[in-house]
């Protein structure tokens, strides 16, 4: 009876002696930590260099006071970070105490939703400015873009002045160009789900890429044996995937090389943080394993400086001339309302990596 509660308890548990051996792990234990796998019998020391779940275990059986309602990264599988949240207790025997138990949970999702939310309470506040802003300015730029095509069928036969003009009626229709992109952000996106075969819609955009950027290299991998197909919203999917793809060749100065990779990642997806209780992203499937599809877009560019990266999502953000910083935020806001993340890992000097996961499912059944 004992080990059947053990084995089936909703959280992760690790108990060590006090020479630090793991005398035991559960299996979700085991399933949570799949990307840095204990074993038991073997000891926890050796290991406490990898990752700070394992350094705070390592340090526990010596501590007086243990650390409670702690949370920290560690290596994922697939590559992919991971966000734990876990609590330490003695183990006794009366009252001698003969070893440490941890309880832990996956958190990664949790960390999505509060991207999420985050970006929703920024898309508040732009949506209101935007609004107000789209109104007022598009009326007088209407206004001058008749004028201005008005005075081009007068002025055909003064280059200068038809020059003028026609370079005024060009910046007009970069302003609404930007008021457009500017509505599209902060407009939530409503998506008309449908199942894709992920790998034949995405070589599609990549084709397109080839042939408007003949000078680049394009390259194309996928995940063997396994099928690519997720129930997306394919127009914005696409948008998303443009967006960053673009972005990628702009960095290389349009003679570089991209890759893009097609795969599975799996994620524990248990939703109940220490403390506080948050909504499964992928509704209906709270405490299972989830199938993500996993899109990487490597750049082989100068990569991105570490104090820049974290201003990558951020809206109006840009260091490229005539840019307006919404491409990469509206491709988030995208993947957010699939329920997924936009990560990116770069090394200056070595390129960029943009991955998004999405859930292959949108409902449960």
């Amino acid at each position: 009876m004992e080990s059947a509660i053990l084995s089936s308890f909703r959280a992760g548990i690790v108990a060590l002696s006090l020479d630090g051996t793991i005398a035991y792990i559960n299996p979700i234990g085991k399933r949570i930590l799949a990307g840095c796998s204990l074993e038991e019998g073997e000891s926890i020391h050796p290991r406490a260099g990898e990752n700070i779940f394992f350094r705070v275990l390592s340090e526990s059986v010596a501590l007086n006071y243990l650390p409670t309602r702690v949370e920290c990264e560690i290596p994922g599988r697939d590559g992919d970070h991971q966000f734990l949240g876990f609590t330490l207790s003695e183990l006794k025997e009366g009252e001698k105490r003969v070893g440490i138990c941890a309880f832990f949970k996956d958190l990664t999702q949790v960390e999505m939703a509060e991207e999420s939310e985050d970006l929703n309470r920024r898309l508040v506040l732009l949506g209101q400015m935007a609004a107000g802003l789209a109104h007022e300015i598009r009326n007088p730029m209407a206004s001058i873009g008749v004028h201005c095509s008005i005075l081009k069928s007068h002025l055909s036969q003064n280059e200068k002045l038809f020059s003028s003009v026609s370079m005024i009626a060009r910046e007009i229709e970069r302003v609404e160009a930007i008021i457009r992109e500017c509505l599209n952000f902060v407009r939530p996106a409503e998506l008309g789900t449908r199942k894709i075969q992920v790998d034949k819609f995405v070589t599609g955009i990549v084709d397109r890429f080839r042939a408007l950027h003949p000078e680049m290299e394009f390259t194309l991998r996928r995940q063997e044996d396994v099928v690519l197909e997720a129930e997306a919203d394919q127009g914005l999917l696409e948008q998303a995937i443009s967006n960053i793809i673009s972005n990628a060749v702009d960095v290389c100065d349009r003679r570089g090389k991209v890759e893009v990779s097609l795969g599975i990642s799996r994620h524990f997806s248990e939703l109940m943080r220490l403390g506080r209780n948050v909504g499964p992203i992928v509704h209906g499937h709270s405490g299972k394993e989830e199938e993500f599809i996993r899109i990487t877009i490597r750049d082989h560019g100068p990569g991105i400086p570490l104090e820049i990266q974290e201003k990558m999502f951020v809206p109006f953000y840009t260091t490229k001339k005539g840019g307006t910083g919404l491409g990469l935020p509206i491709a988030q806001k995208i993947i957010h309302a699939h329920g997924g993340v936009l990560d990116l890992k770069s090394e200056p000097g070595k390129g960029t990596d943009f991955i998004i996961k999405i859930p292959m499912r949108q409902t449960g059944g």
